[in-house]
């Protein structure tokens, strides 16, 4: 059996766990840029039923239509990502895994919104807007 992805916030008020990680990549939206602060952010999913919140829980924040953002209300970490219909797998922000060096971006999304400083010339795809089902 292969060993489950743990991960969680900087304060550590809240905590996951998933048996599965499907997918990871690199998004550069603006509505990710805003919410982390940062250029770029690196997601990777979870399927639904093979995840969950193991310690406290994230509060939501609806920043479209399409999808909420969880996040720690104690530290303000920026946890996950959710559909708010018909979801199938949590987006997880790779960066809270508590070993994110396990799962490797594959490519990158929203490129026509990547800021034009910086250059990640790594050979992974890239899509202008979301990638193709």
């Amino acid at each position: 059996m292969a060993e489950a992805f743990e991960g969680g916030c900087l304060c550590g008020a809240v905590r996951y766990r998933a048996s599965e990680i499907r997918g990871a990549g690199y998004c550069h939206c603006r509505m990710c840029q805003r919410a982390s602060g940062a250029p770029v952010v690196a997601w990777c999913g979870a399927p639904l039923g093979a995840f969950a919140w193991t310690k406290g829980a994230p509060k939501s924040y609806r920043s479209s239509p399409k999808a909420s953002r969880l996040f720690c209300a104690e530290c303000g970490a920026q946890l996950g990502f959710l559909p708010n219909e018909g979801a199938t797998e949590m987006e997880l922000n790779l960066a809270t895994l508590d070993h994110p060096e396990r799962v490797a971006p594959r490519y990158h999304i929203y490129t026509t919104t990547q800021m034009p400083w910086l250059h990640l010339e790594d050979g992974l795809p890239r899509y202008p807007a979301d990638r193709p089902k």
